[in-house]
């Protein structure tokens, strides 16, 4: 009996290895192959004999191998300790030199000899790592989108609002599920809407183009918003069938650029007042009144100020003070 029971738990580990549908790898501390089952060779392209020995970094790309040792650091360091399932995802290298991707579980068991791992692998199908992907950018297009400060909308061939993104809530107050199915023409500024709705029966008309307008709108409080649009017309593709929108609040931009304007024309103004005091000036030799354009005799300082941003102190100079005091400047 004491013979039985390892030759029966060898026969019963060589089954499970033999038949696991995963490749299984054994290897020491140092990352030597100890053993390989069937599924392994048939992943790598090694004959049988030829996995054993081999160090399992000759199983990965040499720009990963050192990523792939601060993953597994730790597996094999604390005797006696049975540290958790290790999942990850790694590139490997056939025999031949081409690539595959692999997922890989990684354990470590106690022996006599010293610690063991044990590595689990599965090959990554190219079409599942595809489906993955896409998932991956789906999701980060959502994210994207949802987090935008922009409104994404797509609007069918009938201009009725199909998807609008969460921002119209943080620009225009308003909910999605009070814009999908209507059209939104109403919240346009009346003095902009015929002008708007002129341009878009246009762009429906053109599916590929490319197009752009500024129009205000109304915010769920009564205010008026300024938006800049971006159209796509993408009535056309095969999965889209509509036109996609991306419109931004341009208020604050707008508001810097009517200060500009009333600056331009403030500045215009000045100008045009100190423009009106050159040119031959009509003055009394002797009262220095002028003789302004309605023919009327002015002060000279009445006239100046007028015509400009300019006011008089009065004073006399060192001449006309001895002139016309010599005894108070003696």
């Amino acid at each position: 009996m004491t013979q039985e029971k390892p030759t029966r738990r060898e026969a019963v580990s060589k089954a499970v290895l033999v038949s696991a549908p995963e490749g299984i790898l054994v290897l020491d501390a140092h990352g030597l192959v100890l053993l390989a089952n069937a599924q392994t060779e048939e992943l790598f392209g090694y004959e049988p004999d030829e996995m054993i020995g081999l160090h399992f970094e000759a199983l990965l790309p040499e720009v990963f191998r050192e990523a792939h040792r601060q993953q597994t650091a730790g597996s094999t360091s604390v005797p006696g300790l049975r540290p958790a399932r290790v999942e990850m995802e790694i590139p490997g290298v056939r025999k031949d030199g081409t690539a595959l991707l692999l997922e890989m579980s990684v354990s470590s068991v106690d022996s006599q000899d010293g610690p063991l791992v044990c590595c689990i692998l599965r090959k990554i199908d190219e079409s599942f790592q595809s489906e993955k992907a896409r998932r991956e950018m789906e999701e980060q297009f959502r994210l994207m989108v949802e987090n935008s400060h922009d409104i994404l909308t797509i609007r069918d061939a009938d201009a009725k609002i199909r998807y609008m993104s969460p921002s119209i809530n943080r620009v225009l107050g308003y909910t999605q599920e009070q814009m999908i199915g209507a059209t939104g023409f109403e919240l346009i500024h009346p003095e902009d809407r015929p002008t708007v709705e002129s341009a878009l029966n246009e762009f429906w008309k053109n599916p590929g183009a490319r197009d752009s307008i500024q129009y205000r709108a109304r915010h769920a409080n009564g205010t008026w918003i300024s938006l800049e649009v971006v159209a796509y017309n993408l009535l056309d593709h095969p999965v889209i069938r509509g036109v996609v929108i991306n419109g931004r609040d341009i208020s604050e931009r707008k508001h810097e650029e009517a200060g500009r304007e009333q600056l331009i024309s403030d500045l215009q103004e000045a100008i045009s007042k100190v423009n009106s005091l050159t040119g031959l000036l009509p003055i009394c030799a002797s009262c220095k009144k002028i003789h302004d354009e309605d023919g009327k005799w002015q002060q000279i300082e009445t006239y100046i100020r007028e015509r400009s941003k300019v006011e008089f102190s009065h004073g006399m100079c060192p001449e006309c003070a001895r002139l016309w005091y010599p005894d108070h400047c003696e």
